[in-house]
């Protein structure tokens, strides 16, 4: 009986047991079965169709007020595919070698691109008018920077923002074709473009009609740079460099004697007398504002001659007129009566000799500024004095002396970006603090005086017809000689009004024989074409 009734019970549990399992067996074959039908569809969706990439897309770079500078521009481009229809739309739309290139790639029986100065409707082809991220005309290349040709930035703030601005979207013309791969006539191509990709980006402190106005002016610089910022924040409204180059061709440019992709508004070079300012800035806080000395011509500073521009001297000068006539014999004693060690602290305080950032990822030049164990030396103190010996800063980092004389003597750090756009959202970027290296009244006092350069001094080309202006002049000695004659860096740094500062200009020329127009000259162009346009 036990027997019996045990092998019963192990029958019905064997039973539900091989039914329990016989339903899994059957539910997962359903599930592998639709996994594969799904699979299935994909692949044959994939291997359905012929995707042909005509562009990557990327995030704008922006000015200001939102206009953007990269993405600015659009092209017409022709998907032409390799059939009766496509081949006779073309033949009718090019001509000659362009034709020529465009029918021996058809051969290969795909869809290939080609551009078209207009869009137009025919059997064939397909037109689509796609962005160009950059072009030859894209203003302020060196500070944008360049894209590669898998999309991502290769310098400047497309670099610096590369994380944001690459999207890793393409429009695309999407085929369908048979098994065999071949195109299916009849069957309209599909265009995939994702047009949000474009809207993320960078927004930057840049002005674009400041920008032109400096580019345009700055193409009387055969080497060198222009930089214009907002005399309130040192938020920079136009950068340029000089010479410039195409980012959409750049072979050409490669061993271009010039070095046409440096940024020479973030190198370092010689300054000259637009250091003079700094110099006199410490003589005043140091109460030598009274100083006067007879200038000669030259002066003896312990076993040597030093020399002042004028060989026959200026005669008695004070700090106004030393900085008026930048009278270099003033100079070499008013920084002994200023001291080294204070002249040199100045010029730290103005971050003179560090690199800063202008954006994250995007810093100045160092630069070179002299130990103060070299300045013990009042030979090197002498030609520290006038921006020479071991002095060396770039376009953005002068910049922060000239801020500091334009305001209230404090100067915030240059900056290019005012912020990101992502999703619709503006975050801004980190403002920086300001750094107070003189006094308001010191300040004042200099604004005055480098308005004296202008209305009567060195750089009377400067003064522009429009507005009043201020600033200083600069010749500075490199070292270096061309066809038996020493190359000489040429600036001008100056603001407007001279009253009430709104604009700095900073002018640089790497050689002062090779440009059409002086430094002042440009800086007064430039004060012009601003007031016209913005008062």
């Amino acid at each position: 009986m036990e027997d019996c009734a045990f092998n019963k019970m192990f029958s019905r549990r064997s039973a539900v047991c091989y039914l329990v399992i016989t339903m899994m067996f059957f539910f997962s074959i359903l599930r592998l079965t639709g996994v594969a039908v799904s699979d299935y569809g994909a692949v044959q969706k994939v291997q359905s169709s012929y995707r042909l990439p005509v562009v990557k897309l990327r995030g704008t770079v922006y000015d200001r007020r939102g206009k953007p500078l990269t993405n600015a521009q659009s092209k017409t481009v022709a998907a032409v595919s390799p059939t009766p229809r496509g081949i006779t739309a073309i033949s009718g739309l090019k001509s000659g070698e362009e034709l020529t290139q465009v029918l021996e790639r058809l051969k290969n029986g795909k869809p290939v691109l080609c551009g078209l100065p207009e869009k137009t409707e025919s059997d064939g082809i397909v037109c689509l008018s796609v962005p160009q991220h950059e072009t030859a005309e894209t203003p302020a290349i060196h500070l944008l920077g360049t894209v590669n040709a898998e999309g991502h930035g290769v310098s400047g703030i497309e670099k610096a923002y590369d994380g944001l601005l690459y999207s890793g979207e393409t429009v695309s013309v999407v085929y369908t074709v048979n098994g065999t791969g071949k195109l299916l006539e009849g069957i309209p191509p599909e265009i995939e473009y994702n047009q949000s990709a474009l809207h993320d980006g960078v927004i930057t402190t840049l002005d674009a009609d400041i920008q032109t106005i400096a580019e345009k002016a700055a193409n009387r610089l055969e080497v060198g740079a222009v930089l214009v910022a907002d005399a309130a924040d040192s938020q920079i409204l136009a950068a340029v460099s000089r010479p410039t180059y195409d980012p959409t061709d750049l072979e050409p440019y490669l061993n271009h004697p010039d070095s046409p992709f440096l940024n020479r508004v973030i190198s370092a070079y010689r300054v000259g007398s637009v250091f003079k300012p700094c110099v006199a800035a410490t003589g005043l806080e140091r109460g030598c504002g009274g100083y006067t000395y007879t200038c000669t011509g030259k002066c003896r500073i312990i076993d040597r001659y030093f020399r002042c521009h004028k060989s026959d001297g200026h005669g008695s000068m004070n700090l106004q007129s030393g900085l008026a006539n930048s009278c270099n014999t003033f100079f070499y004693h008013f920084a002994l009566q200023s001291g080294a060690d204070a002249i040199l602290s100045m010029a730290s305080a103005l971050n003179f000799g560090r690199a800063f950032s202008l954006c994250d990822g995007l810093e100045t030049a160092s630069g070179g500024l002299p130990e103060a164990e070299t300045l013990s030396n009042p030979s090197l103190l002498a030609n520290f004095s006038i921006g020479q010996g071991e002095l060396s800063l770039s376009p953005a980092v002068m910049l922060n002396l000239y801020a500091a004389i334009a305001s209230d003597g404090g100067y915030y750090l240059p900056t290019v970006v005012r912020g990101t756009l992502e999703n619709g959202e503006f975050k801004a970027a980190k403002k920086a603090e300001k750094t107070r290296v003189m006094s308001k009244e010191t300040a004042k006092t200099l604004r005055e005086y480098l308005q004296t350069v202008v209305t009567e001094g060195t750089g009377v080309s400067a003064l522009p017809t429009s507005v009043s202006a201020a600033g200083k002049t600069a010749t500075a000695q490199t070292g270096q000689y061309r066809d038996g004659a020493e190359i000489c860096e040429g600036w001008f740094c100056g603001f407007f009004p001279a009253e009430e500062p709104k604009y700095i200009v900073i002018v640089f020329s790497q050689d002062t024989k090779r440009q059409s127009a002086t430094c002042a000259h440009i800086f007064a162009e430039i004060a012009n074409q601003i007031t016209a346009l913005r008062g």
